[in-house]
């Protein structure tokens, strides 16, 4: 069941639909209902974003299969935390500041491995349980006792959603499986928890706004021109919708044979999967977690992207792909061309999202002007400024001023 009709994303202004009052923010005031070119231009709104919108949401760490073995651990960094999430004997997932409570150094280096039964930080020494409690001490007879009693590494919150592992850096608000859940029945056709991790993470740094990229990701509308393999795979039958608050977009593969070779062959070979429902064995379908990740579930194999905002001008991309245990020859093939198409995807998206960010620098810049098939940007937007209601205003306030200004902003909607 979804939520959408004719025109799956709400279209009215958000200051015409009770977002703020008209009595409290003079109209000519307030931009138009997408965000402002400054949002994407401001280092003092890319704070209140990290700040409002990224360490109170739940970040993917990985999935339950990165971590096989006792002493499996990943890192993650993100907006000047530090954290490493570890396997320990009992098979239980811990997630730690990865900072040595001895002089605040990183304990856990290097993007994953093994740290068997202990964590040791290479600095000095002090080691770790893989439950987070001070082990050993170098030359302990040269520390105050009291001072080194009882230490343990500083918890941060973790919680997994069908074996996806997610951590919070600030602590509060809605419980995961809690926001998950009206997606939950979905997300369960494709058996998530049985997983095996496909290819190495990706990881690279974009030198741009990270709304720049999701602005190019939520809009099907230049698939058609933009996206040569997606229109050939699925154009015909591409859909944006929200369900239950969720932005989703799902393609169904066209029986009709593609010209591009990648596509073509990827629809000859693709076979049928048992666990999967009539309708899905022949769909590639999008969720996106707001804000920041998107859960993209193909027959053959599923991946996931995300965007970790470094500063208001460069956004690390994090990529990771998954599939079932599957050793059909016509499998290993699909998935081989599922990335083919996929990855050239990605070097069009690239392009596009060069031209966005250079494009808001220019003095012809202008408002863009949205067809209903971008419904999707507009949502996306309606959904940062009701966090951050400054963002509705058509001129960015004063750098010192914009923290204050959208503090009485909040105030004004709580009223």
């Amino acid at each position: 069941m979804t939520d959408s009709k004719a025109h799956p994303f709400e279209t009215t202004p958000l200051s015409a639909s009770g977002l703020l009052k008209s009595d409290s923010i003079a109209p000519e005031l307030l931009a138009p209902d997408l965000l402002p070119r400054w949002t994407y231009q401001s280092s003092e709104f890319f704070q209140l974003e990290v700040q409002n919108l990224f360490r109170p949401a739940w970040l993917l760490v990985g999935h339950r299969c990165d971590f096989r073995k006792t002493g499996d651990y990943i890192t993650f960094d993100a907006f000047d935390e530090q954290v490493v999430v570890v396997r320990d004997a009992e098979g239980q997932l811990n997630a730690f500041h990865n900072i040595c409570r001895h002089r605040n150094a990183r304990v856990m280096s290097g993007v994953s491995g093994n740290c068997r039964q202990s964590m040791m930080c290479p600095f000095h020494g002090w080691s770790y349980g893989l439950n987070g409690k001070l082990l050993n001490v170098p030359a302990a007879d040269t520390f105050d006792p009291r001072s080194i009693a009882n230490i343990s590494l500083e918890k941060v919150e973790l919680e997994c959603w069908l074996g996806f592992v997610f951590v919070r850096l600030q602590r509060g608000g809605p419980s995961l499986q809690t926001q998950m859940k009206p997606m939950q029945s979905r997300v369960e056709l494709y058996q998530p928890a049985r997983l095996q991790s496909l290819n190495p993470p990706s990881i690279d740094i974009k030198p741009y706004n990270w709304k720049c990229i999701h602005d190019i990701d939520n809009e099907g509308y230049h698939v058609p021109v933009g996206h040569p393999a997606l229109q050939q795979l699925y154009g015909q039958d591409y859909r944006d919708e929200v369900e239950h608050g969720f932005m989703t977009a799902t393609g169904t593969i066209s029986d009709r044979p593609a010209r591009l070779w990648s596509v073509r062959h990827y629809q000859n070979l693709l076979p049928e999967f048992e666990h999967l429902p009539q309708q899905q064995q022949k769909q590639w379908f999008y969720l996106q977690y707001f804000p920041n990740l998107v859960f993209a579930f193909y027959p053959d194999m599923m991946e996931i992207y995300m965007t970790i905002p470094e500063s208001v001008t460069s956004t690390r991309f994090i990529s990771r792909t998954y599939a079932l245990p599957d050793d059909r020859r016509s499998v290993r093939a699909a998935r081989y061309l599922n990335v083919r198409i996929n990855n050239e995807t990605a070097e069009e998206d690239e392009k596009f999202v060069s031209w966005l960010q250079q494009g808001m620098k220019s003095s012809a810049w202008r408002e863009p002007r949205l067809s209903s098939l971008e419904s999707g940007v507009r949502q996306f937007h309606r959904q940062i400024q009701r966090k951050l209601p400054v963002s509705c205003l058509k001129t960015q306030p004063n750098s010192d001023e914009i923290d204050r200004v959208n503090r009485e902003m909040v105030d004004c909607l709580s009223d």
